[in-house]
């Protein structure tokens, strides 16, 4: 994978520190850069963590009324 996207990956979120506003969990890194380039910069290899988010969408149809 050429460059990851981190906000496309499971371990990707969002702190509460302004100075800090990215985080990686599987690197635990907090970083004013989105984490896969602060990996890269230091490790000069890309993000070798990137696992794909699941994202759980299912629309139900039901009978009834909606109140």
């Amino acid at each position: 994978m050429n460059n990851p996207i981190c906000n496309e990956c499971q371990h990707f979120y969002i702190t509460y520190k302004p100075k800090f506003p990215y985080g990686c969990k599987a690197f635990q890194v907090i970083s004013k850069k989105l984490p896969y380039l602060e990996v890269k910069n230091i490790s000069g290899i890309n993000c070798a963590l990137f696992s794909k988010r699941n994202k759980n969408v299912t629309i139900k149809y039901k009978k009834g009324r909606l109140a």
